[in-house]
C-alpha cells in the first residue's frame, strides 16, 4: 500500500480511466505536502516581518517536504487526535530541529490551511484541464478544417431534415468548447484565493501584522487574497464545479454524435480501431463505442457533483464543518471526472473514423425527401409559398406512407410536373448545393 492510502487524507478522485489529476495532485501524499507547502510558506513571510525567528522559520522549510515524515507518527496522531491537521502539525513539528516546531501553524487556524492547500491542488488540476481542453479544441479545429466539404445529412429530432458538411458539424463543437475556455480563464482570479484570517475569520490573534502576512502568504502561493474570510462563502468552488459539469456536458455531447454514429444502421463515425481490439465476448464481428461510453459516462457523473457542490452553500455561522466534509467528496471527484472524460476525448478524436461511405448512402437514404424545402421555395414562384408548402409537403407525405419515389411523384403529379424539369430537379437535389453557409462557419470557427 501506498504510503499515507487508507486514512481519508486529502480528496475523494474515485477510479477513473485519468490519472493526471486523480492520482498525482489528489494523492494522500500530495494533498499532505500541499498542506506542508502552506504551512511552510507561511513561517518564512512570518519571519521577514519578525513574527517568528528565521532559524525556525527555515528548519520549517528544510523539513517541509512530506517523504521526509514518519507515517506511523502521523497514523498515531491521527488516531489520537481524530483532526485533519493536527496529526499533521504534531508529526511535522517532531521532525524538526530545536523549538522550530514550535512555530508550525503560527496564528493560522486548520481551516486556513486546509483551504489553501485545496485550492494549490484544486489549481494546479484547473491548469491540468486548461492545457487539454485546448488540445481538445484544437484537434477538432484540425478535423473540422479536414472535412469543412464533405457534406452529409443534417438531423433534427434523430429525423433526417436537410444537408450540412462534417466540418459544420464539427465546428460546433469547436464553438462550445472555446466557451469552456473562456470560462475557466474568465472565473479563476474569482476562485483562485487563499484563506488566512484565524479562527473566525478577524485575525485577532495576529492583528495589525495579519493583513501583511495575509497579502505575503498569497503572493508565496501564488494565490489572489479573498476581501474578506470565506469558511462558509463557498461560492468559489461552487464556480469551479459548474465550469467542470458544463465542460464534460460538451464532451459528453461530442461522443454521444459518435456513440450514435457507430450505430450499424447509421455507419458515419466511430471510435479508432485496431486488430485484436474486442467489441463482445460472444459476437465477435461487434465493434462497440467503448470509449465514447466511457465518456458519456463521465459527463452524467460529473453532473451529479454540481448538486453536492450546490447543497455546501448553506453553512451557518462563521463556520460549518458540515459543508466542508462534503468538499471532500465532491471537489476531486468532479476535476478527476473531467480529467478522465478529457483523456478519453482526447484519443477518441486522434483515432476518429469517418465512414464517407456510410454518409453518402444516408444522404440518399429518403430519395430526395430532404430537399422537400429547397422544392418548396422553388415553387413558390408559382403557387406562392403557403400553397407551395401545401403541394410539397402532400407530396412527401404520401411519398413516405406510401414508400414510393418522391421524385417520381414530383414528374407525375400535374401541379409540379409542369414546373420542374428532369435537370432541374438534378440541380436541385444535389446535396452540395444545399448545404447554406456550412463552409463559411467552419472557416469563421475553426479557421482555414
Amino acid at each position: 500500500m501506498a504510503r499515507f492510502e487508507g486514512m481519508g487524507i486529502g480528496l475523494s478522485c474515485g477510479n477513473f480511466k485519468g490519472s493526471d489529476v486523480a492520482r498525482k495532485i489528489f494523492g494522500p501524499e500530495q494533498s499532505i505536502q500541499s498542506q506542508m507547502t502552506v504551512e511552510a510558506a507561511l513561517a518564512r513571510v512570518q519571519a521577514r516581518l519578525g513574527v517568528i525567528p528565521q532559524a525556525a522559520s527555515d528548519e520549517i522549510n528544510r523539513k517541509a517536504h512530506v517523504e521526509l515524515l514518519d507515517e506511523e507518527e502521523y497514523r498515531h496522531q491521527y488516531a489520537v487526535t481524530n483532526h485533519p491537521l493536527v496529526c499533521l502539525i504534531r508529526a511535522f513539528a517532531s521532525i524538526c530541529e530545536g523549538d522550530a516546531g514550535e512555530y508550525i501553524h503560527y496564528g493560522t487556524t486548520t481551516q486556513d490551511i486546509i483551504d489553501t492547500a485545496m485550492m494549490l491542488q484544486l489549481k494546479q488540476a484547473y491548469e491540468v484541464i486548461q492545457d487539454k481542453t485546448q488540445r481538445l479544441r484544437d484537434r477538432i479545429a484540425e478535423l473540422s478544417r479536414q472535412y469543412r466539404d464533405l457534406v452529409m445529412i443534417g438531423r433534427t429530432n434523430d429525423q433526417q431534415a436537410l444537408p450540412i458538411t462534417l466540418g459544420f458539424k464539427m465546428a460546433t463543437w469547436v464553438d462550445e468548447l472555446d466557451r469552456s475556455m473562456e470560462r475557466l480563464k474568465a472565473s479563476k482570479d474569482r476562485i483562485f484565493v487563499g484563506s488566512f484570517f484565524g479562527a473566525v475569520g478577524t485575525l485577532a490573534s495576529l492583528e495589525e501584522k495579519g493583513i501583511e502576512i495575509q497579502r505575503g502568504l498569497m503572493e508565496e502561493l501564488g494565490l489572489g487574497d479573498s476581501r474578506i474570510m470565506w469558511f462558509t462563502s463557498r461560492d468559489r468552488l461552487v464556480e469551479l464545479v459548474s465550469n467542470m459539469c458544463i465542460l464534460t456536458g460538451t464532451l459528453g455531447r461530442i461522443a454521444n454524435e459518435v456513440y450514435n454514429g457507430q450505430r450499424s444502421e447509421v455507419g458515419e463515425l466511430a471510435e479508432g480501431f485496431v486488430p485484436g481490439k474486442v467489441g463482445s465476448s460472444t459476437m465477435p464481428h461487434k465493434r462497440n463505442p467503448f470509449v465514447p461510453c466511457e465518456i458519456v459516462g463521465y459527463s452524467r457523473l460529473c453532473r451529479s457533483t454540481m448538486m453536492d457542490a450546490l447543497a455546501s452553500m448553506d453553512g451557518t455561522n462563521e463556520r460549518d464543518a458540515r459543508e466542508i466534509n462534503m468538499e471532500i467528496e465532491y471537489l476531486a471527484r468532479c476535476c478527476s471526472l473531467a480529467d478522465a472524460a478529457l483523456d478519453r476525448s482526447l484519443l477518441l478524436m486522434r483515432d476518429l473514423e469517418v465512414h464517407e461511405n456510410g454518409i453518402r448512402r444516408n444522404l440518399d437514404l429518403l430519395g430526395g425527401l430532404i430537399y422537400a424545402e429547397a422544392l418548396m421555395m422553388r415553387l413558390s414562384d408559382d403557387y406562392g409559398r403557403l400553397e407551395a408548402h401545401e403541394i410539397i409537403y402532400e407530396l412527401a407525405q404520401k411519398a413516405i406512407s406510401d414508400q414510393v419515389d418522391f421524385r417520381s411523384l414530383l414528374l407525375t403529379d400535374e401541379r409540379t410536373a409542369g414546373k420542374l424539369t428532369e435537370d432541374e430537379l438534378d440541380e436541385i437535389m444535389n446535396p452540395a448545393h444545399y448545404i447554406g453557409l456550412s463552409t463559411y462557419f467552419v472557416d469563421v470557427i475553426a479557421g482555414k
